[in-house]
């Protein structure tokens, strides 16, 4: 964590991608900005639009001034303004509270410009704010979720979702799918892939010697094949592969 006194070069930039601008993206971008401690760890830059942020503001009866910048070379990441990469792609039709095509458009350009401006490292590391699934379909595509969108837009050959705490990763071995379409999912080679990724990331990121304890599918982790065998056809074969292979 970086102090409330640090330098502006020291602290990590960081691109905030909207979200769906008839969704709560922009009422959490507001409120989180009102608070100027943001700004003691980070440099951050919202990639979205800046009308629609401030129709937010004025909504919520906010001070906050909303700055247009063309690129994070131009923002001032000062307290009490919002820096805002101005895609302008929000109709003034758009219905608030309504999923639709044209906010699901608008939320992939979104985080299609964050991931750009980290690939050509303009930025440390990018944020999003909460995109509607159903709004990304309605506008054509078909991603299950954002995990895949990001693996898609860098040319990541595998991708997982990783949920973290201070002292606890959780790393999913499927995402967004029907409940009954996961049996089908859980295969050797899934299982190997995740494990694969998560112990490479924690490697590279946290420790030279990491513990990755597995869960089970099944309840008791199927009981010895009473309540589910894949424990014993797919996720022991896999663990005792990777422990074969150091």
């Amino acid at each position: 964590m970086f102090g409330g006194n640090s330098n502006l070069e020291d602290r990590p930039r960081i691109a905030v991608t909207m979200g769906d601008p008839a969704g709560v993206g922009p009422e959490i971008i507001i409120k989180t900005f009102e608070d100027p401690l943001i700004y003691d760890f980070s440099c951050p830059i919202i990639v979205g639009d800046a009308k629609s942020l401030s129709n937010t503001a004025l909504r919520l009866k906010s001070d906050l001034s909303i700055c247009k910048v063309s690129s994070p070379k131009e923002a001032s990441f000062s307290p009490g303004s919002i820096d805002v990469l101005n895609l302008k792609n929000i109709p003034d039709n758009i219905t608030m509270g309504q999923p639709s095509s044209l906010g699901g458009k608008a939320s992939v350009e979104f985080i299609r410009m964050a991931v750009d401006l980290a690939l050509g490292h303009h930025v440390d590391a990018i944020t999003t704010a909460p995109v509607n699934k159903e709004s990304i379909h309605l506008a054509g595509f078909n991603w299950p979720g954002q995990t895949e969108m990001l693996g898609e837009f860098t040319g990541a050959k595998d991708v997982a979702l990783m949920l973290a705490g201070d002292v606890l990763r959780v790393v999913i071995a499927t995402t967004h799918v029907p409940l009954h379409a996961v049996k089908k999912l859980v295969t050797r080679e899934q299982v190997t892939t995740i494990i694969q990724l998560t112990h490479h990331w924690l490697l590279e990121n946290i420790t030279d010697s990491p513990n990755i304890a597995v869960t089970g599918l099944n309840p008791h982790c199927g009981d010895g094949g009473i309540f589910g065998k894949e424990e014993l056809t797919v996720i022991i074969p896999a663990l005792n592969n990777l422990r074969k292979e150091g």
